[in-house]
């Protein structure tokens, strides 16, 4: 290409460029059309058409309490699919009068049009509109459960949440809870709720008229298992597992300590006060597979009337074996957490997903308690036939979880087992 024609084509794009920047910067009229103003209680919504003889790039609403606008505030309108220009304004003042001018602008120039318009915002709100949604998650004491503030009536929504009863239409008056304020979704989890029992649910939103409610739904929690009043868990395994140690009475309580083969909880563990045994470790009186340590009876696992679990539970509760710890072990996977401030082990079966928290209870040895908070012992019903003066349980911390042999005058914890 000779260099003349390359200056001919030059000049023909620079003056291309300059008739579309010309245009652009013209911007001599802006005209608003389609205008729809809807005024709430503290709240607008403003939609119009805006055209101009040059392009557009943003367009701006104005309100003021005075037509001289002497004092303004400025709002960004957003163009809809549909060509318009819209935008919601809230935390304006009821009652009042506004009025409103229009920008638009782009990167040349800016241009308001003479035309102005005027709003009163009502004397009085609607009720906000909120919807319940779904119950999900039931399980035995809890549930999740949420709604959707969809217009929040032109006040504010000051408060949003659910509020449920056993009884039919609840209302905030009964159990509630709070979950933030605003438009939007919401979700919700409900707990501390009693085992195979019906529950009423409604979302709510408050606003500066009145509380308003979604649709009641209702649920059923789950039935809880339970043998002899204590409530278990199947972990898939050859045994259900109890949901607390004995002796405590939620699952976070460490509970109560024992000697193995002892049904009763006592101010000193050793061998002295170990009531299988004359008073050391080489005199054991039951469950002994050595001469070296005392009465030989060649018993390996306690007896139901030796059984804390048993003891003190009754039913067909008992402490469980090596093996059934084992698979408790190896069968479930392991992890340390905090549950309602107390250190100690999720226990979640591999196969099902169920799961029980054992507390790091720690030990007792004489008089002392020793490393609660930090690791946990649980005694199984077990002997070791090596060690008669040992017994076979599991021991856990914050880096593992294994098996281990402790002298049996040791007080430790008893997690049930059942059938």
């Amino acid at each position: 290409m000779s260099m003349k024609i390359k200056y001919i084509v030059l000049c023909l794009l620079l003056a291309l460029v300059g008739c579309q920047r010309d245009k652009e910067m013209e911007m001599a009229w802006v005209k608003v059309s389609n205008e729809v103003i809807e005024p709430r209680y503290e709240s607008v919504r403003i939609s119009s058409t805006i055209s101009s003889n040059a392009t557009v790039d943003n367009v701006t609403v104005i309100l003021s309490t005075t037509p001289e606008f002497s004092s303004t505030t400025r709002y960004t309108m957003e163009k809809q699919p549909d060509g318009k220009y819209s935008v919601a304004i809230a935390n304006l003042t009821h009652s009042t009068t506004y009025y409103v001018r229009y920008q638009g602008s782009n990167r040349w120039s800016s241009l308001q049009p003479t035309t102005i318009s005027e709003f009163r915002t009502t004397d009085t709100p609607s009720i906000a509109l909120v919807t319940t949604s779904q119950v999900t998650d039931i399980s035995y004491y809890s549930a999740s459960i949420g709604g959707n503030v969809t217009d929040d009536g032109g006040a504010s929504v000051t408060e949003r949440g659910i509020c449920y009863s056993t009884s039919t239409n609840p209302t905030t008056a009964n159990t509630k809870i709070i979950s933030g304020s605003g438009l939007g979704q919401f979700t919700c989890k409900l707990t501390d709720l009693q085992d195979g029992t019906t529950y009423y649910v409604r979302a709510y939103a408050i606003n500066a008229k009145s509380t308003s409610y979604g649709e009641e739904v209702s649920l059923t929690t789950l039935k809880a298992p339970f043998e002899n009043g204590h409530e278990y868990v199947d972990l898939g395994l050859s045994v259900k597992w109890a949901t607390m140690n004995v002796g405590a009475s939620t699952p976070e309580d460490y509970g109560d300590y024992f000697a193995w083969g002892e049904t009763s909880t006592k101010s000193t563990y050793n061998w002295s006060t170990y009531t299988l045994c004359k008073g050391s470790s080489s005199t054991l009186t039951k469950y002994n597979t050595s001469s070296s340590y005392g009465t030989v009876d060649n018993k390996t696992t306690l007896e139901l009337s030796d059984d804390a679990a048993r003891a003190n539970w009754g039913g067909s509760w008992r402490m469980p074996t090596d093996a059934e710890m084992t698979e408790l072990r190896e069968q479930c996977t392991w992890t340390w957490t905090s549950q309602n401030g107390v250190n100690g082990c999720k226990v979640t079966s591999k196969s099902n997903g169920n799961s029980i928290f054992l507390p790091a209870a720690g030990y007792r040895n004489v008089s002392a308690l020793s490393n609660a908070g930090s690791n946990g012992r649980y005694w199984s019903s077990s002997l070791n036939t090596v060690n008669p003066n040992d017994a076979w349980n599991v021991y856990f911390y914050s880096g593992s979880v294994y098996r281990y042999s402790l002298s049996r005058y040791y007080g430790l914890s008893v997690r049930p087992v059942c059938p």
